[in-house]
Order: C-alpha cells, then sequence, then structure tokens
C-alpha cells in the first residue's frame, strides 16, 4: 500500500490512533509510579518527662503526629510548641529518631542550646524528611525528643557599681540563695560568699558553682552616713545583664536568675 493508499484507508488510522493511545498509556504509569507517596501517617513521640509537645493552639497535648502523604524525596512538616513541664529551666535540646531506618530523617527548628523556664513554651516545627529510595507504604516510627538543664561551667558573675559623690572604699559583698548577713562597721557583711573592698566605679567579678535551676543573689554595698549617696550598677550573669539602683548599707540589690 502507498501512502497515498494509506492516508485513504479508515483501518490504517484506526490502528495507528490506538497504539499512540498505549504509548500515552504507558508513558502516564511511569510518571505516577515515580510519584507515588509514602504516606506517613502514624508517628510516635517518645518525649523526655520534663517537656511536651503542644498542638498550635498551645493547648492540647500531642502523642503522635500525622505527617500526611510524602512524596519520595520530598519533606514534610508540623508545627506546634515545646513545654517545659518540669520543674527546673531547660538549656540543651534535641530530637531524633533511633527506628526509622532508611525511611529517611527528622529534624526541628530549635536550637540545641538556649533556655526554656519552667512552663514556658516556644515554637517548634518538625520536619520530616523522607529518602528518595523509601519503601512506598505507611511507616511509624519513634520521634524522641529531650530537653536537659545541664550546663557546663561555673556561673560567672560580673557587677559594676558606682556612686559619682564617693571617693571612700567599700565593702561590696555577695551571696547566692540566702540571706544577706547583717552589716557590721569597718567589716562590710562578714560571712557573705563574697565581701571584697571596693571603689566607686569598680568591677568585681567572681564565679561561684550552682545546681541547674532557679536560683537568686544578693548584692549590698557597704555605703553608709548621711554624706553619701547611692550605687548604681549592673550584675552580669552568664552573660545576662541585670541593673539595679538605690544601693546603701540597709538596701540592697536582688537578682533572680536561672542556669
Amino acid at each position: 500500500m502507498n501512502f497515498k493508499a494509506k492516508l485513504s484507508n479508515k483501518g490504517f488510522w484506526l490502528i495507528a490512533l490506538v497504539v499512540i493511545a498505549a504509548l500515552s498509556g504507558i508513558g502516564f504509569a511511569a510518571v505516577l509510579q515515580y510519584t507515588l507517596n509514602v504516606p506517613s501517617t502514624v508517628v510516635v513521640v517518645k518525649a523526655d518527662p520534663m517537656v511536651q509537645l503542644l498542638a498550635n493552639d498551645n493547648t492540647t497535648v500531642v502523642t503522635s503526629i500525622t505527617f500526611g502523604n510524602i512524596v519520595q524525596g520530598e519533606t514534610g512538616t508540623w508545627s506546634g510548641y515545646l513545654k517545659n513541664i518540669g520543674n527546673i529551666a531547660l538549656r540543651t535540646f534535641s530530637i531524633g529518631s533511633p527506628d526509622i531506618g532508611s525511611v529517611g530523617s527528622v529534624t526541628w527548628n530549635l536550637s540545641s542550646s538556649g533556655f526554656l523556664g519552667v512552663n514556658q513554651t516556644t515554637p517548634v516545627a518538625i520536619t520530616l524528611s523522607i529518602n528518595q529510595t523509601a519503601s512506598v507504604g505507611s511507616h511509624a516510627f519513634t520521634v524522641q525528643i529531650t530537653g536537659s538543664p545541664n550546663v557546663s561551667g561555673p556561673t560567672n558573675v560580673t557587677i559594676t557599681a558606682s556612686d559619682p559623690n564617693d571617693s571612700y572604699p567599700r565593702y561590696w559583698a555577695l551571696v547566692f540563695d540566702r540571706a544577706m548577713p547583717p552589716f557590721v562597721s569597718f567589716g562590710g557583711y562578714p560571712g557573705a560568699d563574697f565581701n571584697e573592698i571596693h571603689f566607686s566605679g569598680d568591677t568585681m567579678t567572681v564565679q561561684w558553682t550552682l545546681s541547674p535551676g532557679a536560683h537568686y543573689l544578693i548584692f549590698a554595698v557597704s555605703q553608709s552616713g548621711s554624706y553619701c549617696g547611692v550605687y548604681n550598677g549592673t550584675i552580669t550573669i552568664n552573660g545576662n545583664n541585670y541593673g539595679f539602683s538605690g544601693l546603701n548599707a540597709s538596701v540592697f540589690a536582688t537578682i533572680h536568675f536561672n542556669v
């Protein structure tokens, strides 16, 4: 059959269209196979006893996460809050999945170190990344979340204080987590954790070992007499600044902080 004859032959066109349709079906099936979803719908959360996951309403406790269908090689994200339900502040955080295997990996946007006080919450976004070679189907695994109060090194305290009208040496006293001992003339505050002599405008630097959690310190200056003014300044604890003012022999600065 010559080409002109083929053009006029309706049977030829019918067969050709059938072949084209079949080839198109094969191509469509291949695309579907490539983009098949990996339904990771049941992820059990195992949280450290001191932390708790909350839903976006910042109230509902979350014990499992549903990521829905995730394409191979793609990611899914769950958003909510992390709450400190313990009785001490948390400083280090981690997330992981010991049994996720070849499915993928779990990460979040929370820094590995920071500060989360008692009953405080912070927003978190947990991301599930599915490997390109992950097997198709429903996967369940554990997401482990931990928060720890542990910090390394001693508590560093730097105190700068001054009264521009005072040119005399004074006792600067400091105590941690207890009352300041009574003032003694020409002796400062005997029994304080630190009882040093300084001039106005000096800087006092100390280190003190404290367990993780909530603490307070009291700072006093032995300045007294009607001819004296008051001391003002700044207390820096592990890099955090706290201002104070109006100090004399009977008025102290009390600072509450966490380590």
